[in-house]
């Protein structure tokens, strides 16, 4: 018995060593990293999620951390072995230097079991071979959060994980999703600015299951879809747009997003049961309107108030 405890370790010690890890912190619900829904919710996905909660043992919530700051969450389906979708916060980009390897992607330790017992590698999740043995670069894992959306670098390295990470099939991560991501992108500038002049959109980025399994382990997805949710202080409104579409290529040079409600009761469609991404659609109430923006213009008179005995008048948007 101790001989086999004593092979299991070093089994894992050396599994630790061989693979990147991310050390990330599996939850029950998405409390903890509730900072990345609108409005601190979760999706309602009937089957899979609800309440903030996955519904069944299939599904684990990865509040992903990465250096010491969790910069994103993520819903993982360790039988599928890919995410039902990943959660963040684009607030723009910065310059910075990082390239992304198709090759390597962390692994997420905190998925494998923790007994000593002698279990089969990586049963939780997919592991970068996975990717490359009998493959031929027919696909390669491409990320839900994207790079082009990350704001630091920091960031940037901490998206690289296959908990992150789809198959997506050759040409379409370059081809019509790079399309997606700087569409999204360019709406997110131009309509996401808030009443303090912060750029901030709620995103999700997700994939629907397909037929065909990587190497018997990891489902290649059928659609990749994308959405975000966020205030324009321009049209004092709650602005949301969507886009989905097959995991193939396809020869675009130009795409149009779709509403919220078509991204919806496609997934509805697709999954059976009604799908509601962001609470309330994307919208606040009225009561939690007020409260929510009256302040702002409560402090912008006090201020024009100021200035004007002061001998100034400032004209704030």
């Amino acid at each position: 018995m101790r001989m086999r405890l004593l092979v299991a370790c070093i089994v894992c010690v050396l599994l630790a060593l061989s693979f990147p890890g991310i050390v990330s912190k599996l939850e029950d619900n998405f409390t903890k990293c509730s900072d990345f829904f609108f409005q601190g919710e979760s999706p309602v996905i009937p089957g899979i999620l609800e309440n903030s909660e996955p519904q069944n043992n299939d599904y684990r919530v990865v509040c992903q951390k990465y250096r010491n700051k969790i910069r994103y969450a993520t819903l993982y389906d360790t039988k599928k072995k890919i995410p039902v979708f990943s959660a963040y916060k684009y607030t723009g980009t910065k310059v910075f230097v990082k390239q992304e390897s198709l090759r390597t992607r962390m692994i997420e330790l905190e998925l494998e079991p923790k007994d000593a017992e002698m279990r089969v590698p990586f049963e939780n999740q997919a592991r970068n071979k996975d990717y490359w043995i009998k493959n031929t670069y027919k696909y390669f894992p491409g990320t839900l959060f994207s790079m082009s959306h990350t704001a630091d670098e920091e960031t940037a390295e901490s998206i690289l994980t296959l908990t992150n990470s789809v198959p997506q099939t050759n040409g379409f991560r370059d081809g019509i999703w790079n399309l997606v991501d700087q569409t999204t992108k360019e709406s997110m500038e131009n309509d996401c600015i808030d009443n303090n002049h912060n750029l901030v959109a709620y995103v999700m980025t997700g994939a629907v299951p397909g037929n065909t399994m990587l190497n018997q382990r990891v489902n290649v997805p059928s659609y990749m879809w994308t959405a975000f949710c966020c205030y324009n202080s321009a049209t004092t409104s709650w602005v949301s747009k969507a886009y989905y579409t097959e995991n193939k290529r396809k020869n675009v040079t130009k795409i149009k997003l779709k509403s919220l409600m078509d991204l919806q009761e496609f997934l509805t469609t697709k999954l059976g049961k009604k799908v509601e991404l962001f609470k309330n659609n994307c919208s606040l109430d009225d009561s939690k309107f007020r409260r929510w923006i009256l302040p702002n213009r409560r402090l912008k008179k006090y201020i024009m108030r100021a200035s004007e005995r002061h001998g100034e008048v400032h004209y704030l948007s």
